[in-house]
């Protein structure tokens, strides 16, 4: 009856005690260290996995910044929009002849 299970060793600390747990030690403590090693590696992970949603947040909201930017610099840099700004400031007409080439003789 002494190699029987019983609530009591539990209870009164006397299964530390016993052989067959003694033996087992260094697989409870490796179960331990694992256990140790997957919480801190969850941990780990769910950080990054927060700072990659930071970041992909930043980056959609720097993409609408640039698109909103590049359409504007679209918008600003067309013939018709310049000669309308210079029409604004009176010195804007519309060229219809080529350019020239001067030819410059020594």
């Amino acid at each position: 009856m002494a190699n029987k299970f019983k609530i009591r060793h539990v209870l009164d600390g006397t299964i530390i005690t016993q052989d067959k747990i003694l033996r087992q030690g260094p697989y409870l403590i490796l179960f331990a260290c694992l256990s140790i090693l997957l919480i801190a590696n969850n941990y780990t992970s769910e950080r990054i996995i927060r700072e990659t949603n930071s970041i992909s947040r930043e980056l959609n909201e720097l993409r609408t910044v640039h698109l909103a930017t590049l359409s504007r610099y679209l918008e600003v840099k067309r013939q018709t929009e310049i000669l309308n700004r210079l029409n604004d400031a009176g010195t804007g007409r519309w060229v219809i002849e080529p350019p020239k080439r001067i030819i410059v003789q020594q």
